[in-house]
């Protein structure tokens, strides 16, 4: 199983988003969030995506702008179901991911060059 969880410090919401592999190749996604807008990405999303949503951004579902609307353009929620189907399939390694923790994104002031 992909785990990931994406803290969206910014709006004060967290999301914990499992992948697994299905007996059929394609892959089983779980959001459990405490936001109605990745609620209602989640709903969009479905709970099954091909290789082909996690591997090719054309066409793909997960960042397909109807599917994502709810969402703002910030939302780090599609890069996360992402980074764990990644896990899941082994395209990430989970001792590097153990290892680092986290990737993120830090806002930096004037002058922080």
């Amino acid at each position: 199983m992909g785990t990931v969880l994406v803290d969206m410090k910014f709006c004060d919401k967290k999301h914990k988003i499992k992948v697994t592999t299905k007996e059929d190749g394609n892959l089983k996604v779980h959001i459990a969030t405490n936001c109605d807008h990745v609620k209602e990405y989640y709903k969009n999303l479905g709970d099954s995506l091909t290789i082909e949503d996690v591997t090719n951004r054309e066409g793909s579902r997960v960042f397909d702008p109807e599917v994502c609307s709810p969402c703002t353009i910030t939302c780090l929620v599609p890069s996360g179901v992402v980074s764990a189907a990644w896990l899941e399939l082994g395209m990430l390694s989970k001792s590097r991911a153990e290892q680092i923790g986290s990737n993120c994104v830090v806002f930096t002031g004037a002058g922080d060059d």
